[in-house]
């Protein structure tokens, strides 16, 4: 059966026109196709982005280039060989002036020789003495101050009235021919002390109960050789050392096995016994 072409065109419009052949689009169709079109714009974008700065980079290298290859050929040209054979710079080209040969200059080797030259004996410098230093002696600072003039608001010279109104309590009497010795306590002294007062002179002799130390670091323990060396004026005696301090009292210390064991401070001018 042979049908004409009309025919067949017509059926053919007939079957793609049947409606179960439509496809329907999706519902998100739209929103798909917004997405792919943006994707493909950032797409193209970055790839812009990428081939310019390919394009600078390369750029950049071929400049660098150039400029290494000038400044080789700048060296080049400055080099000694560029002086011409005879290496000598170009003659100065004022009237009237004439280059003066130059003269090398002692090199660094010649100068090493000259200082090490084997006749010329070098002289070792000279030793620097070691310094002598003074013996420091051990200061005493245990047990109360033994001042040079009194022993708290004790003091020499003081009569027996003035003791007392330094809050100073005198007891344990012994009485001799011009003195008396008394024990001493009270607030206004450290310790307690034996102390001889001279009806004349006052106070003449006060010697601590304790150990006492003297402002110069002599006390407790002190040898007889830091005593002499704190009182260059010191005098042996016979089981001690006296110390002049002024002149109106001195020091007597009297020396055990392992140093002073007593400090007593004493008028000058006492008229006791003792």
């Amino acid at each position: 059966m042979n049908i004409s072409e009309d025919e067949l065109e017509q059926r053919l419009r007939a079957l793609f026109a049947d409606e179960r052949l439509d496809l329907p689009p999706p519902p998100d169709a739209e929103t798909a196709i917004v997405v792919g079109a943006r994707r493909r714009r950032r797409r193209r974008h970055v790839a812009q982005a990428v081939t310019g700065v390919a394009a600078a980079v390369v750029a950049v290298a071929g400049g660098l280039t150039m400029v290494r290859l000038h400044t080789e050929d700048s060296t080049a040209a400055m080099s000694p060989g560029s002086l011409g054979t005879s290496g000598k710079p170009p003659e100065n080209l004022t009237p009237g002036w004439s280059p003066e040969p130059t003269t090398p200059g002692p090199t660094a080797t010649r100068s090493i020789q000259d200082s090490a030259r084997p006749d010329e004996p070098t002289s070792a410098p000279p030793r620097t003495p070691p310094s002598q230093k003074a013996t420091v002696l051990p200061g005493a600072a245990s047990g109360p101050l033994l001042a040079a003039d009194g022993f708290g608001k004790l003091k020499l010279g003081m009569s027996e009235a003035d003791v007392a109104a330094q809050a100073v309590t005198l007891s344990d009497p012994q009485a001799g021919a011009s003195c008396t010795a008394y024990r001493a306590q009270g607030d206004g002294v450290p310790v307690s002390a034996s102390v001889v007062i001279s009806k004349t002179a006052g106070v003449v002799v006060v010697t601590p109960d304790v150990a006492a130390h003297t402002a110069e670091g002599i006390g407790a323990g002190s040898t007889k050789d830091q005593i002499l060396a704190a009182y260059p004026a010191a005098k042996e005696e016979a089981g001690g050392v006296v110390a002049p301090v002024g002149a109106a009292a001195e020091y007597r210390f009297r020396l055990g096995d392992n140093g002073v064991v007593q400090t007593s401070l004493t008028s000058a001018t006492q008229d006791c016994a003792g």
